[in-house]
Protein backbone atom coordinates (compact mmCIF):
# COMPACT_ATOMS: atom_id res chain seq x y z
CA UNK A 1 0.00 0.00 0.00
CA UNK A 2 1.16 3.50 -0.81
CA UNK A 3 0.90 5.71 2.26
CA UNK A 4 2.92 8.70 1.00
CA UNK A 5 2.63 9.73 -2.63
CA UNK A 6 3.81 12.76 -4.57
CA UNK A 7 2.05 13.39 -7.90
CA UNK A 8 3.59 15.79 -10.43
CA UNK A 9 1.94 17.50 -13.39
CA UNK A 10 4.83 19.03 -15.42
CA UNK A 11 5.02 22.71 -16.28
CA UNK A 12 7.86 24.90 -17.51
CA UNK A 13 6.51 28.20 -18.90
CA UNK A 14 8.71 31.16 -18.00
CA UNK A 15 5.72 33.09 -16.67
CA UNK A 16 4.27 29.98 -15.03
CA UNK A 17 5.06 28.67 -11.59
CA UNK A 18 6.57 25.38 -12.71
CA UNK A 19 5.38 21.84 -12.07
CA UNK A 20 2.23 21.30 -10.04
CA UNK A 21 2.82 18.95 -7.10
CA UNK A 22 0.30 17.20 -4.87
CA UNK A 23 1.41 15.34 -1.76
CA UNK A 24 -0.85 12.60 -0.38
CA UNK A 25 -0.57 11.09 3.08
CA UNK A 26 -2.65 7.99 3.83
CA UNK A 27 -4.70 8.47 0.67
CA UNK A 28 -5.65 12.11 1.29
CA UNK A 29 -4.22 15.39 0.05
CA UNK A 30 -1.78 16.84 2.57
CA UNK A 31 -0.42 19.72 0.47
CA UNK A 32 -0.12 21.22 -3.00
CA UNK A 33 2.52 23.54 -4.44
CA UNK A 34 4.47 24.51 -7.55
CA UNK A 35 8.15 23.64 -7.95
CA UNK A 36 10.89 23.87 -10.55
CA UNK A 37 13.88 21.51 -10.68
CA UNK A 38 16.27 24.41 -10.14
CA UNK A 39 14.60 25.08 -6.76
CA UNK A 40 15.52 21.63 -5.49
CA UNK A 41 18.85 20.14 -4.56
CA UNK A 42 19.40 16.71 -3.11
CA UNK A 43 20.94 18.34 -0.06
CA UNK A 44 18.44 21.07 0.72
CA UNK A 45 14.85 21.11 -0.57
CA UNK A 46 13.64 24.67 -1.13
CA UNK A 47 10.13 23.72 -2.27
CA UNK A 48 7.43 22.28 -0.03
CA UNK A 49 8.99 19.86 2.45
CA UNK A 50 8.05 16.34 1.44
CA UNK A 51 7.88 13.60 4.02
CA UNK A 52 11.27 11.82 3.96
CA UNK A 53 9.48 8.47 4.02
CA UNK A 54 7.81 9.10 0.65
CA UNK A 55 6.83 5.81 -1.03
CA UNK A 56 6.22 6.89 -4.62
CA UNK A 57 6.78 9.85 -6.93
CA UNK A 58 4.28 9.67 -9.79
CA UNK A 59 4.65 12.00 -12.74
CA UNK A 60 2.74 12.56 -15.94
CA UNK A 61 4.96 11.99 -18.96
CA UNK A 62 3.41 13.96 -21.83
CA UNK A 63 2.80 12.11 -25.07
CA UNK A 64 2.80 13.07 -28.72
CA UNK A 65 -0.29 11.87 -30.54
CA UNK A 66 -3.04 13.13 -32.84
CA UNK A 67 -4.64 15.05 -29.97
CA UNK A 68 -1.44 16.86 -28.94
CA UNK A 69 -1.91 20.61 -29.14
CA UNK A 70 1.59 21.55 -28.08
CA UNK A 71 4.61 21.36 -30.35
CA UNK A 72 6.90 18.37 -30.12
CA UNK A 73 9.75 20.49 -28.63
CA UNK A 74 7.37 21.78 -25.94
CA UNK A 75 6.24 18.25 -25.12
CA UNK A 76 9.84 17.07 -24.92
CA UNK A 77 10.64 19.96 -22.55
CA UNK A 78 7.61 19.13 -20.39
CA UNK A 79 8.72 15.51 -20.17
CA UNK A 80 12.28 16.49 -19.29
CA UNK A 81 11.24 18.93 -16.56
CA UNK A 82 8.70 16.52 -15.07
CA UNK A 83 11.14 13.62 -15.08
CA UNK A 84 13.92 15.73 -13.62
CA UNK A 85 11.75 16.99 -10.76
CA UNK A 86 10.42 13.49 -10.08
CA UNK A 87 14.00 12.19 -9.95
CA UNK A 88 15.10 14.93 -7.58
CA UNK A 89 12.25 14.29 -5.13
CA UNK A 90 12.80 10.52 -5.35
CA UNK A 91 16.52 11.01 -4.77
CA UNK A 92 15.86 13.09 -1.66
CA UNK A 93 13.48 10.55 -0.18
CA UNK A 94 14.46 7.15 -1.58
CA UNK A 95 10.99 6.78 -3.15
CA UNK A 96 10.22 4.77 -6.25
CA UNK A 97 9.42 6.71 -9.43
CA UNK A 98 6.58 5.90 -11.79
CA UNK A 99 5.66 7.71 -14.98
CA UNK A 100 2.25 7.59 -16.60
CA UNK A 101 0.98 8.88 -19.95
CA UNK A 102 -2.07 11.17 -19.94
CA UNK A 103 -4.03 8.66 -22.03
CA UNK A 104 -3.59 6.05 -19.27
CA UNK A 105 -5.17 8.09 -16.49
CA UNK A 106 -7.34 10.86 -17.93
CA UNK A 107 -8.10 10.02 -21.52
CA UNK A 108 -9.70 12.83 -23.49
CA UNK A 109 -12.07 14.25 -20.87
CA UNK A 110 -12.00 18.08 -20.95
CA UNK A 111 -10.11 19.53 -18.01
CA UNK A 112 -13.05 21.40 -16.37
CA UNK A 113 -15.29 18.30 -16.53
CA UNK A 114 -12.54 16.17 -15.00
CA UNK A 115 -12.02 18.76 -12.27
CA UNK A 116 -15.73 18.81 -11.48
CA UNK A 117 -15.72 15.05 -11.09
CA UNK A 118 -12.62 15.21 -8.94
CA UNK A 119 -14.14 17.91 -6.73
CA UNK A 120 -17.04 15.60 -5.84
CA UNK A 121 -14.72 12.91 -4.42
CA UNK A 122 -12.63 15.23 -2.25
CA UNK A 123 -13.54 15.82 1.37
CA UNK A 124 -13.93 19.32 2.85
CA UNK A 125 -10.36 19.43 4.17
CA UNK A 126 -8.94 18.48 0.77
CA UNK A 127 -11.12 21.07 -0.96
CA UNK A 128 -9.82 23.69 1.47
CA UNK A 129 -6.22 22.81 0.52
CA UNK A 130 -7.18 23.55 -3.10
CA UNK A 131 -8.86 26.90 -2.41
CA UNK A 132 -12.33 25.84 -1.28
CA UNK A 133 -15.39 27.64 -2.62
CA UNK A 134 -13.38 29.96 -4.90
CA UNK A 135 -11.95 26.95 -6.73
CA UNK A 136 -15.37 25.30 -6.95
CA UNK A 137 -16.76 28.49 -8.55
CA UNK A 138 -13.85 28.61 -11.03
CA UNK A 139 -14.46 24.98 -12.04
CA UNK A 140 -18.19 25.62 -12.53
CA UNK A 141 -17.53 28.76 -14.61
CA UNK A 142 -15.02 26.87 -16.79
CA UNK A 143 -17.51 24.04 -17.33
CA UNK A 144 -20.15 26.55 -18.48
CA UNK A 145 -17.71 28.27 -20.89
CA UNK A 146 -16.57 24.95 -22.30
CA UNK A 147 -20.10 23.71 -22.85
CA UNK A 148 -21.06 26.95 -24.62
CA UNK A 149 -18.13 26.61 -27.03
CA UNK A 150 -18.66 22.85 -27.45
CA UNK A 151 -15.20 22.21 -26.00
CA UNK A 152 -13.39 23.56 -29.06
CA UNK A 153 -10.35 24.81 -27.12
CA UNK A 154 -7.79 23.24 -24.77
CA UNK A 155 -9.32 22.76 -21.30
CA UNK A 156 -7.14 25.33 -19.55
CA UNK A 157 -8.47 28.04 -21.91
CA UNK A 158 -11.81 28.00 -20.10
CA UNK A 159 -10.27 29.15 -16.83
CA UNK A 160 -9.36 32.75 -16.08
CA UNK A 161 -5.72 33.48 -16.98
CA UNK A 162 -4.96 34.20 -13.32
CA UNK A 163 -6.34 30.81 -12.18
CA UNK A 164 -3.33 28.51 -12.21
CA UNK A 165 -4.87 26.07 -9.73
CA UNK A 166 -6.11 24.03 -12.71
CA UNK A 167 -2.59 22.58 -12.83
CA UNK A 168 -2.73 21.71 -9.13
CA UNK A 169 -6.09 20.03 -9.74
CA UNK A 170 -4.45 17.94 -12.47
CA UNK A 171 -1.72 16.81 -10.06
CA UNK A 172 -4.34 15.93 -7.43
CA UNK A 173 -6.39 14.04 -10.00
CA UNK A 174 -3.31 12.07 -11.09
CA UNK A 175 -2.62 11.10 -7.48
CA UNK A 176 -6.25 10.14 -6.86
CA UNK A 177 -6.18 7.97 -9.97
CA UNK A 178 -3.08 6.13 -8.75
CA UNK A 179 -4.59 5.65 -5.30
CA UNK A 180 -7.74 4.12 -6.77
CA UNK A 181 -10.04 7.01 -5.98
CA UNK A 182 -12.65 8.05 -8.54
CA UNK A 183 -11.08 9.72 -11.57
CA UNK A 184 -11.84 11.82 -14.64
CA UNK A 185 -12.75 8.77 -16.64
CA UNK A 186 -15.69 7.97 -14.33
CA UNK A 187 -18.86 9.30 -15.95
CA UNK A 188 -21.46 8.46 -13.33
CA UNK A 189 -23.40 11.40 -11.91
CA UNK A 190 -22.30 13.62 -14.80
CA UNK A 191 -23.72 17.14 -14.38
Amino acid sequence: MISRLLAIDPGFAKRGKGCACAFFRDGRIAGVWFARPEQISTRSPVAYPVDPSLDLVLWECPQVDARSRASVPAIVTLAAVGGELAGLYAGMTGAAVERVAPSAWKGSVPKPIAHGRLWRVLDDRERAVLGGDATARAIDAAKRKGALSRWGKPGAAYYAASFDAHNLLDAVELGCWRLGRRTATDAENEP
